[in-house]
């Protein structure tokens, strides 16, 4: 009962903590020093975009893992696949994918699993049903990922025919999805003949010079990967202790399982127009500014990006901790986007 008592307190309190002041002629020590000091990250980058100048507060060069940032990255090798003739994204994933699937999916094309209107639920969790969320629970006790349940191909397969799935698909209304983006993966590789992390490597790390943007990360690469750390979720781990850094399974690493850096962020963003329908959603900050924005979660690491709509100053987040929903974040960008242009950069390095 006491460390029920202790949750309930602290999901109360975890947006509390005080932001930067961003009148400080070193933003970027302030930056730092909110989300290490005062949040408790171990570790952050972060870096702001304006007129094409990347501005970085900590080191742009080490290495997160960025969780649902990873669909931007996929969604851009899928385009670049289908331009060539690789696959028809207007077909019915049924065409390409080798899942013994239910007929409601032939309605459904790889471009609305890519833009999220396939009508496909957010995930296979069930929220409406205390039963389903052990999973999200034990996640926290035991060092799991809410995922672990459905993420081989035999396990996505049986959940993607399941009657809740299902019934998703009769009412068809757009909204977010990883069971769809997931299934859009797999049905390109499935197309392919190839793997999502192949893929990825020749049509954009490779020809944008992304050298430490990959699902898997060589022994130099891992020396400087961010330690994975609890932060606001899991709840029931201590916020700042380390967690095990799960990959997760052949059917879902493509729609949340990439590691990347701020510099890379950076580039990727410079290049590629992330302005696409089903990419970024929508929201006003509490500053009144309007913003087209990102979350990523993952077990030991959280990600955030959003644009101006007004200036088109683009923001990118990398932190180690599981952080959802990432009010400060959120709150940094409101601050950021406000400042006069001749203040709003963070020192370039």
């Amino acid at each position: 009962m006491k460390r029920c008592f202790k949750l309930l307190f602290l999901l109360a309190c975890g947006g509390c903590a005080t932001m930067p002041r961003l009148d400080s002629p070193e933003p970027e020590a302030e930056i730092r020093r909110f989300y290490v000091d005062e949040v408790g990250d171990s570790s952050c980058s972060v870096v702001l975009i304006r007129d094409g100048r990347s501005s970085f507060a900590g080191d742009p060069r080490t290495i997160y893992r960025i969780g649902s940032l990873t669909k931007l990255f996929v969604a851009e090798a899928v385009e670049r696949l289908a331009a060539k003739g690789a696959m028809d994204l207007d077909a019915p994933v049924t065409r390409h994918s080798r899942y013994a699937l239910a007929p409601e999916y032939g309605s459904i094309t790889l471009r609305e699993l890519m833009e999220h209107r396939s009508g496909l639920p957010k995930d296979f969790l069930n929220p409406w049903n205390p039963l389903a969320w052990h999973v999200a629970l034990m996640s926290g006790l035991v060092g799991s990922h809410i995922y672990a349940g459905f993420d081989s191909r035999a396990d996505f397969e049986q959940a993607a025919n399941r009657s809740r799935t299902l019934s998703f698909l009769s009412e068809r209304r757009p909204q977010y999805s990883n069971v769809g983006f997931a299934l859009l993966v797999t049905a390109v590789e499935d197309a392919t003949g190839r793997g999502i992390d192949d893929i990825l490597r020749a049509e954009v790390t490779g020809p944008m010079g992304l050298a430490d943007t990959a699902f898997d990360l060589s022994e130099e690469q891992q020396k400087r990967l961010a330690p994975p750390c609890a932060g606001k979720l899991p709840w029931l781990v201590r916020r700042g202790k380390k967690v095990p850094a799960h990959r997760l399974g052949p059917a879902l690493v493509g729609m949340g399982g990439l590691h990347s850096t701020a510099a890379d962020c950076a580039k990727f963003l410079s290049l590629c127009d992330v302005m696409k329908p089903g990419r970024l959603r929508a929201r006003r900050l509490d500053s009144g500014r309007w913003i087209d924005y990102r979350f990523g979660m993952i077990y030991g690491g959280e990600s955030f990006l959003c644009r101006d709509r007004a200036t088109g100053d683009i923001l990118v987040i990398l932190r180690n901790v599981t952080s959802w929903p990432a009010a400060e974040d959120l709150e940094l960008a409101g601050r950021l986007f406000d400042r006069p242009p001749s203040s709003r950069r963070i020192p370039s390095r």
